[in-house]
């Protein structure tokens, strides 16, 4: 198995990872979640190519733990 990566983000994967991966690809299903997030990605896509831009609300996560 061996992964390297570069710089500008390339990933190269070999041995039994890249056949892993490739079985994965053409064979897994995708989530839920994953669906949506496609979904919203097309909405985005579709508003940026007619206007030139987007707004995107980001919403405040806490993550200091309640005592």
């Amino acid at each position: 198995m061996a992964i390297h990566s570069t710089f500008l983000g390339s990933v190269k994967v070999s041995g039994d990872d890249a056949k892993s991966f490739a079985r994965k690809i053409t064979h897994a299903r995708g989530t839920k979640a994953a669906a949506e997030s496609a979904a919203n990605g097309r909405k985005l896509a579709t508003a940026f190519a007619k206007k030139g831009s987007v707004a995107i609300k980001l919403k405040s996560i806490n993550t200091a733990t309640k005592k």
